[in-house]
Formats: C-alpha cells, sequence, structure tokens
C-alpha cells in the first residue's frame, strides 16, 4: 500500500511541476495593417504584415473587398467575413453589415442574407468598378520579386 501512495504522490508533483512549466508560445504577432487604395482614391482591401517570432520572417495577407454597386455606381465595398460581410464606404469607414443565416436558405435559397446599412452625406462624384489585374494588385500591396 506505501508503494501505491508514494507512486501517486509522485504522479501528482510531476503534474504540478508540467503545469508550471507550460509557457504561452505565439508564433506570429501582427506588425502593421495598411489600406490599399485604388486609382481613384477609394479604399479596396487591406495588406497585414505579420512576423515569425522564432525565425524573424515578414508574411504579408492581403484581403481586397467586394465593390458594392447601385444602379452602375460604385457606393461601397463589402469585407467578406465567415457569417457574413462588413459593409464599408468608399473611405474605408464600416457604414454597415451583412448577415448570412442559414436557417432561412431552406425557403429561399438565392437570400444574401440580412443586410443593415447606415448611409450619410452622399459622395460628390460616384465611379464605376473593374477587376483589377495581377499588376495593379502586385503595386497596391508593393510587393517585389
Amino acid at each position: 500500500m506505501k508503494a501505491l501512495q508514494r507512486t501517486a504522490l509522485i504522479i501528482a508533483l510531476g503534474l504540478a511541476a508540467g503545469g508550471c512549466s507550460v509557457v504561452e508560445y505565439k508564433s506570429t504577432a501582427q506588425v502593421g495593417r495598411e489600406d490599399l487604395k485604388n486609382a481613384q482614391g477609394h479604399v479596396v482591401g487591406y495588406k497585414d504584415v505579420m512576423r515569425n517570432a522564432a525565425s524573424g520572417e515578414e508574411i504579408a495577407q492581403i484581403s481586397l473587398f467586394v465593390p458594392r454597386i447601385e444602379n452602375g455606381d460604385v457606393v461601397g465595398y463589402e469585407e467578406r467575413i465567415r457569417g457574413g460581410s462588413i459593409l464599408r464606404d468608399l473611405n474605408g469607414r464600416r457604414i454597415g453589415g451583412r448577415l448570412v443565416d442559414s436557417r432561412s436558405r431552406g425557403t429561399n435559397p438565392q437570400s444574401k442574407g440580412l443586410l443593415i446599412m447606415v448611409r450619410g452625406k452622399q459622395p460628390e462624384r460616384l465611379t464605376t468598378a473593374h477587376a483589377p489585374d495581377i499588376d495593379e494588385l502586385m503595386q497596391l500591396a508593393r510587393l517585389t520579386n
């Protein structure tokens, strides 16, 4: 019986010592975030720069927004996120959101979800959107080979 108690005590002390030695380690840390603008000055995305803590390597992640077009004019952009999207104006400020609820897809499969948008003063000029090519995207992100 004494050997069983000694074994249980050693295991308990080992687990306690192991729990105290756990160190939280974050492999990457965000260094900066930069808005990406097109030729008209609209914020069309952003670039996140992250640094690997172990090697010091910097990683750039680019997120582009989808233009929101009404009557042939660009009135804002949508940032796609899990569960919906965030609506942004031409300057990149958040003006609303879209919630995609999968429960309503059974009765209305073409639904894009509930849209809540708060629009302030209309901009002076509206422009049409075009899809950027790879050279424009590399120039926006300031990436070089």
